[in-house]
């Protein structure tokens, strides 16, 4: 497969993956709307298309004379639960059926652990578990996750799942790291995994290269487990700075992200859908059999990937 489709092109996942298809020699068409910033895209050989997941139309020439797409455009913050569904299900629905229309052999779905649901300290999240998700954004990811799969016979479809990811260009982890430079660490919840970008679209072009079976389900990470308390340290360790940790109760973190939501009237991660999530005991999952299928082996762990992170966000006078 050579001629591919990244939807989010423009994106913080999206951009990146762009970058590393095209090192890799693939042709690639960048779908993005018309309202996208596409400053990350400057510089790249790409052939750009202008999409909407409500927009039918838009999808099928998309998707037209691609052999294989990668649907990492999604709706995180949103003050209304019903956009979750209303792009992050019926919009990859719609996709998803264009794809198949069009012959598209191979179709690997962004998705998250989110939809999986978290599970008790000291478990660990599993692809033959059977999802609980708590959140309005992981119940339509798991809805997106079964409307792709109803096309598993007429394409091949991969689903990933993926804890956080990191990395140059996120502005989500962005609000946090800025509380961290004001000198105190929020903590909330437990134990949780992460994925540095540069290996998160590694793996998605890993599963689109790899002879898996059509529907396989994958949790991608960089196999360690984290706390609130190490992204502090790991601060602390990289600025020379210290912190101080404060825990928030899940009452007084449910208020703060409403009155944030309230406030940002464009939507923001920092809402009570999120701290939903964000409060609960673990979020831990096993990448096993991503190793064992797809070859993967991660080369960035918090050590390494925050500190280039952090230092990206300086350099870009971000922090």
């Amino acid at each position: 497969m050579k001629r591919v489709l990244v939807t989010g092109a423009s994106g913080f996942i999206g951009s990146h993956l762009c970058a590393y298809l095209l090192e890799r020699g693939y042709e690639v068409k960048g779908m993005v709307r018309k309202t996208s910033n596409l400053r990350w895209l400057e510089g790249l050989k790409l052939n750009l298309v202008y999409g909407d997941l409500g927009d039918e139309d838009s999808l099928t020439e998309a998707v037209r004379g691609v052999e294989a797409v990668f649907h990492t455009a999604a709706v995180v913050r949103s003050r209304k639960g019903r956009d979750f569904v209303r792009i992050n299900y019926l919009g990859t629905k719609t996709l998803a059926e264009k794809a198949a229309g069009a012959n598209v052999k191979k179709f690997i779905l962004f998705s998250s652990v989110a939809a999986a649901g978290p599970v008790r300290r000291g478990e660990v999240l599993e692809e033959k578990m059977e999802p609980k998700p708590v959140s309005d954004y992981g119940r339509a990811k798991l809805l997106a996750e079964k409307a792709v799969l109803d096309f598993k016979e007429k394409m091949g479809v991969v689903i990933l799942r993926f804890p956080a990811v990191y990395g140059p260009r996120d502005k989500d982890g962005l609000l946090f790291w800025r509380a961290l430079k004001k000198g105190w660490a929020p903590v909330m919840g437990g134990t949780f995994s992460l994925i540095y970008v540069l290996d998160a679209v590694k793996a998605a072009v890993l599963a689109m290269e790899s002879d898996v079976p059509s529907g396989s389900v994958y949790f991608i990470s960089d196999g360690n487990c984290y706390t609130f308390e190490h992204i502090a340290r790991e601060w602390e360790r990289i600025t020379k700075r210290g912190l101080r940790l404060v825990r928030v109760p899940f009452f007084l973190g449910f208020v703060a992200a409403w009155c944030n939501s309230w406030l940002k009237r464009e939507g923001t991660i920092f809402n009570p859908d999120k701290v939903k999530e964000l409060c609960q005991e673990c979020w831990v999952c096993s990448d096993r059999k991503a190793r064992l299928d797809l070859r993967f082996e991660p080369e960035y762990d918090l050590s390494r990937g925050g500190e280039i992170t952090i230092n990206w966000y300086k350099e870009k006078g971000w922090l």
